[in-house]
Formats: structure tokens, C-alpha cells, sequence
């Protein structure tokens, strides 16, 4: 049974996998500025 995968599902898809990609970007990003400002790299270049 090959079964057509519609444009709505596949635009759907789509948009689901850059959300995800996004949030895992988020999610990563927190600790990462949060190290960064507690070792006072944020205050060196200026954006603190």
C-alpha cells in the first residue's frame, strides 16, 4: 500500500522538525549563557 503523503502533512512535518530543532537550540544555549556568565565572559564583551 504506497499511500501519497499530502502537502498539508508534509508542510506540517516540516514546520514540526524546525520547531524541534529550535527548541533543542534554546535548550542548549540556557546553561551555556549561564556558564558563560558566571565565569564574567558575558561582562568582557559588554552584553551584561
Amino acid at each position: 500500500m504506497a499511500e501519497e503523503i499530502s502537502f498539508g502533512n508534509r508542510l506540517m512535518v516540516g514546520f514540526l522538525r524546525i520547531m524541534v530543532f529550535v527548541l533543542i537550540v534554546i535548550l542548549i544555549a540556557i546553561p551555556v549563557c549561564i556558564l558563560l556568565d558566571f565565569l564574567g565572559v558575558m561582562d568582557a564583551i559588554g552584553l551584561s
